[in-house]
């Protein structure tokens, strides 16, 4: 018989989860709160009965300082944890969804950048969760019947959220929202990040050719 039995964790998938405490969510969402609501006076012809989503500038807003410092904070310890070895990361947009009642966000990912995420600001009764799909296609070309579904055997994972609550994943992990089923709006932040010198030290090809052209 086997002397010991081990289920080895290769190629994880993470989701990092932060919680703002109680002081700095009230000052934040007060402050997100605030502008949102002034730029939906400003452009009075949006309809209210469709999702909402500002420009992806949120992050230039003064307003929006307090957020973005706390994003990158986030970041940071992202990619010390990942050890990687790029200098320094970057909020390449920033940008607001309102979904009134019934209405989600389709599946989707942030292409461009390294890391994606969302912040919760309102989020109504029954309406605080987002899904995300297993992304290893071979995994589904065998899909047995399961005694019990468990996050080791399912092709997604529904994640619980709250007011307050700071998410950043992989940019490229596929993910959406169901619809809001309250009667108020449910409002997130969402955002991208990158490397600065992304262009330069990033997009160039990591192997070396055997004929020199210099």
């Amino acid at each position: 018989m086997f002397s010991e039995t081990n289920a080895l964790t290769l190629f994880p998938t993470f989701l990092w989860q932060h919680r703002l405490d109680d002081s700095t969510r009230e000052r934040v969402n007060g402050a997100i709160r605030a502008k949102l609501a002034e730029l939906v006076k400003q452009n009075a012809t949006a309809s209210a009965d469709k999702v909402m989503q500002t420009v992806q500038d949120l992050h230039t807003l003064p307003e929006f300082e307090e957020f973005s410092n706390l994003v990158l904070t986030a970041a940071r310890g992202v990619t010390e944890f990942l050890h990687v070895g790029e200098e320094g990361i970057e909020i390449t947009s920033c940008w607001a969804n309102i979904n009134p009642s019934g209405k989600g966000n389709p599946q989707h990912t942030h292409p461009n950048n390294y890391l994606g995420g969302v912040y919760y600001v309102d989020v109504p009764e029954n309406a605080g969760s987002i899904i995300f799909e297993d992304p290893r296609p071979q995994a589904h070309v065998v899909s047995p019947r399961v005694s019990q579904s468990t996050a080791e055997n399912s092709g997604r994972a529904e994640v619980s959220v709250e007011e307050g609550v700071l998410l950043i994943f992989p940019a490229w992990l596929v993910h959406h929202v169901p619809p809001n089923p309250a009667n108020r709006n449910r409002i997130s932040i969402s955002y991208n990040l990158m490397f600065p010198a992304f262009t330069e030290k990033v997009s160039p090809a990591k192997w070396q050719g055997n004929l020199q052209t210099s």
